[in-house]
């Protein structure tokens, strides 16, 4: 098998077609076996001075050989979700994956040699980026508890386990959920509003069931959809209550696939292992391993962003609460007020959105993007036919300078059953230097979870969709353009959350910028440009009762942090959610809303993070105005944004790449009690 198996050949992209099921356990299993016996050589030859590159870089280089393989089987396992055999032989390769892996992070003897290195006369020569990525190398060892008695040892494993286990069963009962509820429609008089391609997407849906006309299934995409488009109200109403309450002991589906004990039981461990490892609680925790703030600075955070939003949200929802009363609604529902500020913006902005969707076409939008980018980072972006062979949607993008490769960003733009029910930017290899001084070339891949294009109706993207694309966009940018040696600095996931959301943000204030959608927009059919009032006209309307879903967002934050911070202090998830509620004064849930058991962040590794996407949105804005002044296509300040931000990966705190490249303190923004917030 090891001469055949496609796992196990070099390969600078991944053999998509020649990867079988059969091939993913005896690959993982023979790279385990090569890494322990690398691992034993490694400590039997560095007893007495360690080397950077006899031991550093020789596990680095064995830890990324398995990690690539465990990429392309999340990868995979994203477009065979309907094979069962693949699933099986993926789970095993999984379990052996993190068996090693927790084997490993207890290896006693490996952590002093690294020890040793650190202590050698040696490291004081070494440069920022080698102190930093070792001083990571022996914090994780730390994290995994590897100075902890035997028995402490032992009862961290189990509660890792267990863990891990609940997060999968909280997103196994959200699949699960979502699969059981739907809604047949016979009439389609019911779906009047919703854009066509969206109409075209659940007669589809139904077909493929063997009925007539049109199926609802609750995916993100197609919820947000019916709350902004769909003009029948009865059915607004079913599918927000049926989305609130999933995995829940409430809705329609009460009782079934119930989130909440989950939750309760995975608060609990995470707070038994936070102590365990020397921390008041499980937000604690977090932070230690993501950014050097605090709690206290965190929580006062989100409290200022929370009294920030308060006039606003206020104002929007005496507006709304005027305009529905017009339009016969006595009292505003939830279910009611995305459909309402949409028709309230079509109002006040007559024509600023109608059919502006027209001028984004997922096709020339993607060409401009890459124009643009080129010009920005000085960087070449040419896609390649086929696609890789992964899934017939998804397309291959080159990125190359100075006429040499320098990484690959993967495409994959549409929404499809089994796949995430969100947008994401996945890693498959990230930039490394090897002894031998052989590069590794980065590999990312962007899923944008549109709606796909039907035969009538290609792909248009709403200013929404332009935010996931740049968002993402920005992610792959970061991914790849990062020209750190250091496999355990080069990729975003060695990123505090903080900075790895930085990017994503900024690309978006770009997207949402006067001139450069002037410069974006082309019609689809006809190439006419946008006015400069029309576009004037649709930004104002795009921000207009925007407040609501900041809100939404924040409200996220600060039930994920409170959850982390204060379980146990006698108040259930539920009292937790409606005391944040709260605090945000008019936002507006149903009473027996089950926020928390649908928010996957929880369990998808932002526990106690999602804070972060607040506060990189933040400091973004700052960045921001720099492009704002210089001007927002300005090459020259493109290419220090790279060398500021995307150069270093992980190397470089986040708060001190922004006052740099601002040439500023960001003042008013740092509590000088908690002291610098600062990517990890």
């Amino acid at each position: 098998m090891p001469d055949t198996n496609p796992l196990l050949q070099h390969w600078t992209l991944p053999p998509w077609p020649a990867i079988h099921a059969e091939h993913l356990l005896p690959a993982v299993n023979s790279i385990i076996a090569d890494n322990r016996r690398i691992i034993a050589q490694v400590i039997a030859s560095q007893t007495e001075h360690p080397g950077w590159d006899d031991l550093v870089l020789s596990i680095d280089e064995a830890d990324a050989r398995l990690g690539e393989v465990r990429s392309i089987l999340e990868t995979l396992s994203m477009v065979r979700s309907d094979d069962p055999v693949w699933l099986v032989e993926s789970a095993k390769a999984h379990l052996a994956i993190n068996q090693y892996r927790s084997e490993k992070a207890h290896n006693r003897r490996l952590y002093e040699t690294y020890q040793r290195l650190a202590q050698s006369s040696i490291a004081g020569s070494f440069d920022e980026a080698r102190n930093i990525a070792l001083s990571r190398i022996l914090r994780r060892f730390k994290q995994s508890g590897i100075e902890l008695p035997t028995e402490q040892q032992q009862e961290l494993a189990r509660l890792n386990r267990e863990i891990g286990g609940l997060e999968f069963v909280f997103l196994d009962n959200l699949e699960r959920w979502a699969e059981a509820w739907s809604k047949r429609v016979d009439d389609v008089a019911l779906l009047t509003g919703l854009p066509p391609a969206m109409k075209d997407r659940l007669a589809l849906a139904a077909r493929q069931t063997g009925h007539d006309g049109w199926l609802i299934r609750l995916d993100q995409n197609t919820f947000q959809h019916i709350l902004k488009y769909a003009e029948n109200r009865a059915l607004r109403e079913e599918c927000y209550v049926a989305y609130m309450t999933r995995a829940s002991d409430r809705g329609p589906l009460a009782g079934r696939f119930d989130n909440a004990p989950v939750l309760k039981k995975l608060l609990a461990l995470r707070q038994q292992k936070a102590r365990l490892l020397g921390h008041e609680n499980a937000a604690q925790l977090s932070l230690a391993k993501n950014s050097a703030g605090t709690t206290a600075w965190v929580s006062g955070f989100l409290q200022r962003q929370a009294a920030q939003l308060a006039p606003t949200l206020a104002q929007d929802s005496e507006q709304l609460t005027d305009f529905a009363q017009q339009r016969g609604i006595d009292r505003v529902q939830p279910w009611d007020e995305d459909f309402l500020a949409e028709q309230w913006r079509q109002q006040q902005f007559p024509g600023a959105l109608e059919n502006l969707r027209d001028y984004f076409p997922l096709e020339g939008t993607l060409r401009r993007l890459l124009l643009f980018c080129e010009r920005m980072f000085g960087i070449r972006i040419v896609e390649q036919s086929g696609g890789g062979h992964l899934h017939d949607d998804v397309r291959l993008l080159e990125i190359s300078e100075h006429e040499q490769v320098i990484g690959y960003i993967y495409l994959d733009p549409f929404h499809r059953d089994g796949a995430a029910d969100f947008p994401g930017t996945f890693t498959l290899r990230n930039r490394r230097i090897n002894a031998e001084g052989r590069p590794a070339l980065p590999i990312a891949l962007l899923y944008s979870n549109f709606t796909p294009a039907s035969d009538t109706h290609p792909c248009r993207l709403e200013l929404h969709d332009l935010r996931v694309l740049f968002h993402e966009f920005g992610h792959c940018l970061q991914h790849v353009l990062t020209r750190s040696p250091h496999h355990s600095l080069s990729g975003i996931l060695q990123l505090g959350h903080e900075a790895a959301e930085f990017s994503g943000q900024l690309f978006e204030q770009w997207c949402l910028s006067r001139e450069f959608l002037l410069w974006l927009g082309a019609h689809f059919q006809t190439g006419k440009r946008l006015s400069a009032a029309r576009v004037d006209a649709a930004l104002s309307a795009s921000q207009a009762h925007s407040a609501r879903q900041q809100a939404l967002l924040l409200m996220g934050a600060m039930i994920d942090f409170e959850l982390h911070l204060t379980h146990g202090d006698g108040r259930s998830v539920e009292e937790t959610c409606t005391d944040v509620q709260r605090s945000l004064g008019h936002l507006q849930l149903p009473d027996d809303h089950r926020f928390a058991n649908g928010f996957d962040y929880m369990v998808t590794q932002y526990d106690a993070s999602v804070y972060a996407y607040v506060w990189s949105g933040v400091l973004a804005q700052e960045a921001f105005k720099r492009f704002s002044r210089d001007w927002v296509f300005n090459a020259q300040t493109g290419r220090e944004f790279r060398a500021t931000f995307f150069t270093p990966g992980a190397g470089r705190p986040l708060l001190d790449a922004v006052e740099a490249f601002i040439g500023r303190p960001v003042a008013g923004l740092v509590n000088g009690e908690a002291g610098r917030i600062t990517s990890d």
